[in-house]
């Protein structure tokens, strides 16, 4: 009856042949091949699972997100940090401290140094956009000692003496040196510096005239000889006229000093120092030195018209040279004799 096995019966198999060659391979059981059928559909839906990314590990790229699920385009986002940028023309402008107005704090009861007056230019740029907290870190400690809030300015900065390298190991006596950094950090915390650096002078080294004997306890005297140049005057307006050299004195910076000649008794005009070009009507031009940063013993220099003729035959001619630092004349030297030279 259908549906029904005799179990008298014999149980029914299926035979399937294999041809190898001219033999065959019989009596493979039905379940068996079911079995192995059931394997390979197994091991195929595992690769598709696989490939599909249900199971992770494969990134879906294609799959929309769930809703209220935060979308991602691939792209970390990045943040720049500031950019500080220095101005070398008002740096050098600012940073110049050799000059008769002295930036020195000195205590008021005891006179002792301590602190400079400095002046910095700065401009720093967030290129994201972000808010920055900026400002100066006297000290090189990496905190920010004098904030400030706008992208760029001036800023005038009172260091303590404390943060200052004297220079007296390098014959600069009483000369000093300082490093301080101007700090921009972002909203994120990223952040940039760049360092700054200033010369200054302590001239207390000078006392102030104790209006009894006209002289102090670190009174220099100086002494300069003139004498006729070569060439002779004449109509033209860059004549040689005198030679003034320092016999006797110190070393003295030529940012401080200010020679004016009368020619015949005329009103006085002030020259240029060596390397200066102000449109003075007169120069001085080094013969002896390097015409460097100070005017030393032996160093002599040639008093030259500038683009006036000052002199046009023989004359007489008198030399006033002044420390604008102090505001007092350090030597006189008078009837120096400009004049053709002898045959």
């Amino acid at each position: 009856m259908r549906g029904f096995r005799n179990d008298d019966e014999p149980p029914r198999t299926c035979q399937i042949s294999f041809k190898t060659g001219n033999n065959f391979i019989e009596e493979a059981p039905k379940s068996k091949i079911m079995q192995i059928t059931r394997t390979l559909n197994v091991l195929t839906l595992t690769a598709l699972l696989i490939l599909t990314g249900c199971f992770g590990m494969v990134d879906d790229g294609i799959t929309p997100p769930a809703e209220g699920e935060e979308t991602s385009t691939g792209t970390a986002a990045v943040n720049n940090p500031p950019m500080i940028a220095q101005s070398e023309i008002l740096t050098d402008v600012l940073s110049e401290t050799l000059n008769e107005d002295s930036n020195a704090n000195y205590n008021s009861s005891t006179d002792a140094l301590e602190s400079f007056t400095v002046k910095a230019y700065y401009a720093a740029i967030d290129i994201d956009g972000d808010s920055m907290t900026m400002g100066w870190d006297t000290n090189l400690d990496g905190a920010i000692d004098v904030n400030v809030t706008d992208a760029s300015g001036i800023t005038t900065i009172d260091i303590p003496i404390a943060h200052w390298n004297e220079l007296n190991l390098f014959d600069y006596d009483d000369y000093y040196h300082a490093m301080i950094a101007f700090i921009a950090v972002d909203e994120h915390g990223l952040g940039a510096s760049s360092f700054y650096e200033f010369v200054a002078i302590d001239w207390s080294q000078y006392d102030e005239d104790d209006g009894n004997s006209g002289n102090n306890g670190n009174l220099v005297l100086y002494v300069f000889d003139g004498e006729d140049a070569s060439g002779a005057p004449s109509a033209a307006t860059d004549d040689n006229l005198i030679r003034l050299t320092m016999d006797q004195g110190e070393n003295i910076n030529w940012a401080v000093i200010r020679v004016q000649i009368e020619v015949d008794n005329a009103a006085p005009v002030t020259c240029d120092n060596p390397g200066q070009d102000s449109g003075a009507v007169c120069l001085l031009v080094p013969f002896e030195g390097d015409g460097g940063q100070f005017w030393s013993v032996g160093d002599g220099v040639t008093i030259q018209e500038s683009g006036q003729d000052l002199c046009s035959a023989t004359c007489t001619i008198d030399v006033i040279i002044t420390d604008t630092r102090e505001g007092t004349v350090i030597d006189n030297t008078n009837d120096v004799s400009a004049e053709a030279d002898q045959a």
